[in-house]
């Protein structure tokens, strides 16, 4: 009798150890991009080959986007858990159509809007643009924002001429001198210098965040009910994503990051993809980051209203929202 009753308890402890040896069922999570998955997001691919976020017990994908405005939308009606979008139409969403999102990390901390130009053409600072021809994109954020950039630089916006073109179009319109600037991002210059080298010319940056721009860009935000219902889940995808962003936007890792980008997404060029991780880089891990003065994702109040107010102005949004309704850093893995 004693022996049988041995036996069961070995079989009783065998199926408990088992059991706490089964891998826990991963939980679903959708985050969307803001745009196609190009070098400034290697920290989310870098986080999902390397296990991190099953680590955190997320089966996490990632899906394309097409433009800040459309995946804020998609959010909003739970196509996703969690999405990228820009400050400038996340703020626009909540001001003009109410809508029930709120940031809840910071991705670049300053705005990587930037005019290409010609070397050689006499545009050396954003001050020489000044009656220049410059193309541009239907609903272009370069736009709406160029009457700062000319007021921080001292010449009048109305004095350049804009030519408006498919997106696709800009950089060769430029490349043959047909327009004296594009605007793009800062994280595209490699894929447009290689463009231009192919014809024997090469380009130079004119960045606005040069010229004093000092407002969010890129933050990772969820709808409020998830924020409110799920916490732990968006604590798990941000501590993932977080340690993406510190081992990715390291200098020793870029190159590695654009090769694990490439792995999901074999149409992306290797030298674009490294090149754009280096300037998100640049826009991510900014002073106020490196120094410690705050932790990676983390929002600064005074940064939130000036960006708020900023983007107000310039989009003519039809109210001001207070800066508590637009982030949260409560669901942060670490804060200064």
């Amino acid at each position: 009798m004693i022996k049988r009753l041995g036996v069961v308890l070995v079989l009783l402890l065998a199926v408990v150890t088992l059991a706490d040896a089964q891998p826990k069922p991963l939980r679903p999570f959708t985050f969307i991009l803001d745009f196609l998955p190009y070098g400034e997001y290697t920290p989310y691919f870098t986080a999902l080959d390397k296990g991190w976020y099953r680590d955190e017990g997320l089966d996490v994908k990632i899906l394309r986007g097409a433009g800040s405005g459309d995946t804020v939308k998609r959010i909003a009606v739970g196509q996703g858990e969690a999405g990228s979008a820009d400050f400038s139409a996340f703020t626009a969403a909540k001001a003009n159509e109410d809508i029930h999102v709120r940031a809840i990390a910071a991705y670049f901390r300053r705005p990587p809007h930037s005019i290409f130009v010609r070397e050689g053409s006499g545009i050396n600072s954003p001050k020489d643009l000044e009656g220049k021809t410059i193309a541009i994109t239907p609903g272009n954020s370069h736009l709406i924002l160029f009457p700062l950039l000319a007021k921080l630089a001292g010449f009048r916006a109305d004095s350049v001429k804009w030519v408006t073109m498919d997106g696709a179009a800009m950089g060769p319109a430029l490349i043959t001198a047909r327009v004296d600037g594009a605007p793009f991002f800062a994280n595209h210059e490699v894929r447009l210098q290689k463009q231009a080298k192919t014809q024997g010319i090469s380009l130079k940056r004119i960045s606005y965040a040069d010229a004093g721009f000092d407002m969010y860009s890129l933050v990772i935000f969820a709808r409020e009910d998830t924020i409110a219902k799920e916490p732990e889940r968006l604590r798990a995808f941000l501590r993932g994503t977080i340690r993406g962003m510190k081992y990715a936007f390291a200098g020793e890792n870029l190159e590695e990051g654009a090769r694990i980008l490439l792995k999901y997404n074999p149409e992306v060029d290797l030298d674009a993809a490294a090149g754009a991780a280096a300037a998100a880089s640049r826009y991510s891990m900014t002073e106020e980051v490196t120094s410690g003065k705050v932790a990676v994702g983390q929002f600064e109040p005074a940064r939130v209203d000036r960006s708020r107010d900023v983007y107000t102005e310039y989009m003519q949004l039809k109210r001001r929202v207070p800066g508590q309704e637009l982030y949260t850093n409560d669901l942060l893995p670490e804060r200064k």
